[in-house]
């Protein structure tokens, strides 16, 4: 366990410490991904007038999206709500639909203008959840990151090359030491990347060369596993993976021999986002409370933080000092990137039973 990890363990048992009070005593009930906010800058929010604030750590956006649902299923029974949510941008689709969480007020907040174009408009969206430029605003984007290739220095070294893009994966050097994502998003996503397509690519049995790209990539790969894909890279089992930053970056830092790199011609990405949960009645203080916490976070001492001490990017532009464990990715390679969104049940359906044909 590193230095942060411990302040974030001792900082969580602190909050539970408290919550054996009344939970109405608080302002604000926060559920927050846990490690998506650097203890410094919650330490800033308690100083700013906001009240009190529970931060309600959470250890997987899943996690919070099951809170989500239990909490509106639970509203009648004199539970304290949350006000406030992390949930991943991939979420906001189902979340809108099935009328779990409300749209937030543009107006509320200041900082909004430091938001990138592409980030407000992955979160302008219609009552169904789609992306559209006419849509409300569902969500705050605060942190972001993406899939990367992790691999052993020491390895590529003996090889005489280091990995750049995906086509790289190909290289009969690399023949059973790959780990992939059990993710069929990721593993024919970075196919279609590979052939100039974007990862929310539909209708993929249309195309018949995504079957035989992934028929030969199936040859390189040891294993696939979501969870357990960085130990056998770390021992030595395989010398390259595939996974999320989140999970690579930490490693990178304790790990010398093990590099990480972001495929030249694109990759996927994801990110962090706000969500009010939608409530029967809304008080005007907590609304101004959730608005100034969201533009405290929009603030450029606040994404200087995100960016040096969590595993993700705050999507301000920011100069200056970053995390230097975090590769940098150029405008050029965030351009071809894809944010992956929710296809249809058939297009979804054609991207598992093109893995379950191996």
């Amino acid at each position: 366990m590193n230095r942060r990890s411990f302040l974030w363990t001792l900082s969580s048992l602190s909050v539970a410490s408290m919550l054996s009070s009344c939970e109405n005593q608080y302002d604000l009930q926060v559920a927050l991904l846990q490690g998506s906010l650097p203890i410094q800058l919650i330490a800033s929010l308690q100083k700013q007038g906001l009240g009190k604030i529970n931060f309600k750590p959470q250890s997987s956006i899943e996690d919070i999206y099951k809170l989500l649902i239990k909490e509106e299923e639970e509203k009648d029974k004199k539970n304290t709500p949350s006000d406030l949510m992390t949930l991943g941008h991939y979420w906001l689709k189902d979340a809108i639909s099935k009328n779990s969480i409300e749209p937030l007020e543009l107006d509320k907040f200041s900082n909004w203008q430091n938001i990138p174009p592409r980030f407000q408009q992955l979160v302008n969206r219609d009552n169904q959840g789609k992306l559209t430029e006419n849509g409300q605003l569902w969500g705050a984007p605060y942190r972001w990151g993406y899939t990367m290739i992790a691999y052993r220095q020491d390895k590529f070294e003996e090889l005489g090359w280091q990995p750049q893009d995906w086509q790289d994966l190909w290289r009969s050097q690399l023949q059973g030491r790959i780990s992939l994502l059990n993710q069929p998003r990721e593993i024919i996503g970075l196919i279609l990347k590979k052939l100039g397509h974007s990862y929310n690519t539909q209708d993929i049995n249309s195309m018949p060369e995504v079957a035989k790209e992934l028929k030969s990539l199936h040859q390189q790969v040891k294993f696939y596993d979501s969870t357990n894909y960085l130990q056998p890279l770390i021992m030595g089992d395989t010398w390259l993976a595939v996974g999320w930053s989140a999970d690579i970056l930490p490693v990178l830092a304790t790990r010398s021999n093990i590099k990480g790199i972001i495929a030249r011609s694109g990759t996927a990405l994801w990110a962090d986002v706000w969500v009010k949960p939608k409530q029967d009645k809304n008080e005007e203080d907590k609304l101004k409370r959730i608005s100034e916490l969201i533009n405290f976070c929009w603030d450029t001492a606040s994404g200087k933080q995100i960016n040096l001490f969590t595993n993700g990017i705050s999507p301000l532009k920011l100069s200056g000092k970053t995390n230097p464990k975090i590769p940098r990715m150029s405008e050029e390679i965030f351009a071809k990137s894809d944010f992956i969104e929710p296809l249809s049940p058939q297009d979804l359906e054609q991207y598992h039973e093109l893995l379950l044909k191996l």
